[in-house]
């Protein structure tokens, strides 16, 4: 071949087609393998699947997922935990979902498992003393604030402020309560719309009560709380509409519409009693939710309202009152939960399951 053959053959490609063999196809990579780290935030991603699932066990008194929901969750983060020993969140969210699936026991057990690994965790501790308290183990609850006490004076105060709430929470009761007209405030508790958008007849229940003080109290401000949305209405805008509709006047009813939880109603309400400058409220919810209102909304008040703003209850008798006279251990559980919370304690904390 000429050298100016050898050129064209290099131009046009011929020594390709002059059956030399084709270079071998470049190696697959090598499957990446399945790494720690991959499986716990695989294990993570699954238990908030489960926690997010829509199906609820739902009551006028309290909503919450599934017993079997929950024990996925428990599950799966336990199966993280083993992966990833020092990641102590993953602990304490397998504790609440115990504690939401009513094994109080096994979420103690959990936390027991924290503070052997890290014996000055507060948060550890904390939910240690009123979860023993609660299961009365006095001797393991004195000696878990005490501890507490000499590692966070500030919060077992608030733990004692906590257990006081919790103590003296009234029965609840459907008669309207002896208070001062000065400075009251009327707060409704807002109740799941149906999917249609119309009220239930829980919510319908509450605002009868409503109506009633408002009677009583012609003065005082009505705040109704509730942001769940249905159908493209929300509970306090449907509550506020009800009550105007029967005679209360616009200007006096005050609607918050963005709370999903009573923890909200909690929050959102105590910023309007600070804007009315309330000095007291009647909180208004169904007879088996009031007194786990109560103590969200007590200690959830200091920081806006003071320490000696005056909280009292009025109930819709959904339930036959006598029975609620004390609360049976699934309130007191629910009430212990959310309380925790009020105090700003995180229940779940393993992004991105994360929630109060």
């Amino acid at each position: 071949m000429t050298t100016a053959a050898a050129v064209l053959a290099l131009v046009t490609g011929l020594g390709a087609c002059s059956g030399a063999p084709a270079a071998p196809a470049p190696a697959p990579p090598a499957p990446t393998a399945v790494t720690t780290h991959d499986r716990v935030t695989g294990l993570i991603a699954e238990a908030k699947t489960a926690f997010d699932a829509p199906e609820r066990d739902s009551t006028s008194a309290q909503t919450a997922q599934t017993e079997d929901n929950l024990q996925t969750v428990a599950d799966r983060l336990t199966a993280a935990h083993a992966l990833a020993p020092y990641r102590s969140d993953l602990l304490f969210s397998a504790a609440s979902a115990q504690i939401g699936r009513g094994d109080v026991p096994a979420a103690v057990a959990l936390y027991r498992r924290i503070l052997e690994r890290a014996p000055r965790d507060v948060d550890a501790l904390s939910y240690l003393a009123g979860w023993t308290r609660h299961l009365c183990d006095t001797a393991g609850a004195t000696a878990h604030l005490a501890r507490l006490r000499e590692l966070d004076p500030d919060r077992a105060a608030d733990l004692d402020l906590m257990f006081r709430s919790i103590d003296r929470a009234a029965a609840p009761t459907d008669r309207l309560p002896d208070v001062p007209a000065d400075g009251l405030v009327i707060l409704t508790l807002g109740y799941k719309l149906n999917d249609d958008g119309t009220m239930a007849e829980a919510l319908v229940g509450r605002l009868q009560k409503t109506l009633e003080a408002a009677r009583r109290w012609p003065d005082a401000p009505v705040v109704v709380t509730g942001g769940v949305e249905r159908a493209g209405r929300t509970e306090g805008e449907s509550m506020k509409e009800w009550l105007v509709a029967n005679g209360v006047a616009a200007e006096r009813v005050h609607a918050e519409d963005f709370a999903r939880t009573t923890l909200e109603n909690a929050a959102y309400g105590v910023d309007l009693l600070a804007e009315l400058d309330a000095a007291r409220a009647v909180v208004v919810s169904s007879a088996g939710h009031v007194r786990r209102a109560q103590v969200i909304f007590e200690l959830t008040a200091p920081g806006s309202l003071g320490s000696g703003f005056g909280f009292v209850t009025l109930a819709h008798p959904d339930e036959p009152l006598p029975a609620l006279r004390a609360p049976d251990a699934d309130e007191l559980r629910s009430i212990y939960r959310d309380a925790f919370s009020a105090l700003g304690l995180w229940a779940y904390r393993s992004a991105p399951l994360v929630q109060q």
